[in-house]
């Protein structure tokens, strides 16, 4: 008995210690961040697919630097029975090494431009990656325009005549 008015006496004086103001601290701890807890960081990767090739790099958005860039020539590829070299298969091994360097330099969501070329490498580059633990925020695919047009084409003539046929 005599503890507990000693106990409510002290959280009374000193404001923040036992009965009167413990939900409150409580949510005050629950509030404050957690020093181990990474800021989101944002990036974009643009990819560039040529005929027999794909090329990543990684942008930091705010800094407006490259961080990092790969192609398909990066990542080892076993050829166990000599086949022909699989295009969809090398993008894959492209996009599991990609989401590791991108995990690992702490981006946790990112935005991918594609250029307007179809590449099998491309597609199975953004199967792998989608499946990372990282957020894309959008894909954009960016057309190549003609700044002027094309050239139009050549509009055949067909002789006129003056002269009526009579008969």
């Amino acid at each position: 008995m005599l503890i507990k008015s000693f106990l409510m006496n002290f959280s009374l004086k000193q404001g923040s210690f036992f009965f009167s103001s413990f939900s409150k601290s409580k949510s005050k701890i629950l509030k404050a961040k957690s020093p181990f807890r990474r800021p989101n960081k944002r990036g974009s990767i643009y990819i560039k697919s040529t005929k027999s090739n794909l090329f990543c790099t990684l942008m930091d958005v705010k800094e407006k630097k490259v961080k990092t860039s790969c192609s398909l020539k990066v990542p080892e590829y076993d050829n166990e029975f000599n086949e022909k070299v699989n295009p969809f298969k090398r993008g894959k091994l492209l996009g599991e090494v990609f989401g590791k360097k991108t995990r690992e330099l702490g981006f946790t969501e990112v935005g991918i431009y594609l250029d307007s070329n179809m590449n099998q490498a491309r597609k199975g580059f953004l199967q792998v990656f989608g499946r990372k633990k990282i957020k894309i925020s959008f894909i954009q695919l960016s057309k190549a325009y003609p700044h002027n047009g094309c050239r139009p084409s050549k509009v055949r003539r067909k002789k006129l005549r003056t002269k009526v046929k009579s008969r």
